[in-house]
């Protein structure tokens, strides 16, 4: 197990102790699960097992840099396999890197210079675990081109928006509440940065945009030239045409300030997403660009959830990722949950990759499917079993207990 994996797997432990009451503070409204990733009608045959295809879900990377080549925001939008619209998912530009041992720690940020960017999109990348196909590092010209097609839009604001200027003066962008803002504003918002203000105190702001967009773009935008899903997306215009040529949704990271110790040894302000989380999202939106799907030795894990319900699938992945396991494949499935977690697989053989699975997730059977997704093992369908076991085992377990064959 490689360090990084190692502290990795050492997070999510420490981070279920929290219980699901740091779950709750996750954003709300959001459909996780990319409920039309599996293409049955491209599904291959192969002694009686059909296997989906799962549609490209590329990702990309939107910067945005203030006039003090600071980076104010940092966002990754994952498009619709095969259509319009698509995700996009917004995190502190001050989160932690992921770092090697004996590396220092240092913010995402902290790797871009302003010249070659390979280095901060590397430590996007880590961090999310995806393989980014578009960058765009935007300044305040070629943002307000880019987001020019939104026209006005309505924007709702939890606190006033300040930028401190070159000359030191301090400007209000925007005012707290509910307004209608043209595209520069927007841009002002995302570029804006007050001197010594937390990101904590800005981040909010940045989520109010990307909802705002979310809500002017409605269905789609309808834009001339008309978008072709088919032809590879090769620049940041081009993505985003086609994000907002469709129904757009918006996820912000949760991110916890690391406070000064071992981990921010000069204690300065720096953010830790929740890996949990992390990869609930980008497995849901973006699976096919899963970096983690790349790794042998692992299991392969698809988790469909008839829940509905982001605390719940955010525990399982949890839970899967201290065993070891590999997420590629998270969706939302018509409801309501059978009683018992269910465990499908070809193979039989990769039960013994799984044997303890019920001291993580309660009681399960298995059983064989003639249906599986491109690359996937294991599919777990999640039941009342699973919510039950949490209320009296809301920490990982060190006890093991055998998966049931049928």
């Amino acid at each position: 197990m490689t360090a990084i994996r190692q502290r990795q797997r050492q997070r999510a432990i420490v981070a279920l102790c929290g219980g699901v009451a740091a779950a709750l503070m996750l954003p709300a409204g959001l459909v996780v699960g990319y409920n039309s990733v599996l293409n049955s009608g491209n599904g291959t045959n192969v002694n009686n097992v059909k296997t989906l295809k799962i549609p490209s879900t590329p990702v990309a990377l939107l910067a945005t840099v203030n006039e003090s080549s600071e980076v104010t925001s940092i966002n990754v939008i994952a498009l619709s396999g095969n259509s319009v619209g698509g995700t996009i998912i917004s995190l502190p530009a001050k989160s932690m890197a992921e770092v090697l041992e004996g590396e220092e720690p240092r913010r995402v940020s902290d790797s871009y210079s302003g010249g070659d960017a390979s280095a901060f999109v590397a430590d996007v990348e880590g961090l999310l675990d995806v393989s980014v196909t578009t960058v765009g590092i935007l300044r305040r010209a070629d943002l307000i081109d880019l987001l020019n097609p939104i026209g006005p839009a309505e924007i709702l604001l939890d606190s006033d928006v300040r930028n401190t200027e070159p000359d030191g003066a301090l400007r209000t962008v925007a005012k707290l509440g509910r307004a209608t803002v043209e595209t520069q504003t927007l841009v002002d918002i995302l570029l804006a940065r007050q001197t010594d203000e937390k990101e904590a105190e800005r981040f909010n702001h940045q989520k109010s945009v990307l909802t705002a967009i979310a809500n002017t773009v409605g269905l789609g935008l309808k834009l001339e030239p008309t978008v072709d899903t088919a032809e590879q997306v090769v620049d940041i215009g081009s993505v985003f045409q086609r994000l907002i040529s469709g129904p757009i949704q918006v996820w912000q990271f949760a991110a916890t300030a690391v406070p000064a110790g071992d981990m921010n040894p000069y204690s300065i302000d720096m953010y830790q997403l929740d890996n949990a989380e992390v990869t609930m999202i980008m497995a849901s939106v973006a699976p096919t660009s899963k970096t983690s799907s790349e790794l042998t030795g692992q299991l392969s894990v698809q988790i469909d959830s008839p829940f509905n319900n982001a605390v719940v699938s955010r525990e399982i992945v949890r839970r899967l990722t201290a065993m070891d396991l590999n997420i590629a494949l998270v969706r939302e499935v018509p409801g309501p949950p059978q009683e018992v977690t269910r465990v499908l697989y070809v193979d039989r053989n990769v039960l013994s990759g799984v044997e303890d699975l019920a001291s993580f997730i309660g009681e399960v059977s298995a059983g064989r499917t003639g249906e599986r997704a491109q690359g996937i093992d294991v599919q777990i369908v999640i039941g009342a079993t699973f919510a039950k076991f949490l209320e009296s085992n809301p920490e990982i377990p060190t006890t093991t207990v055998s998966v049931g064959d049928e």
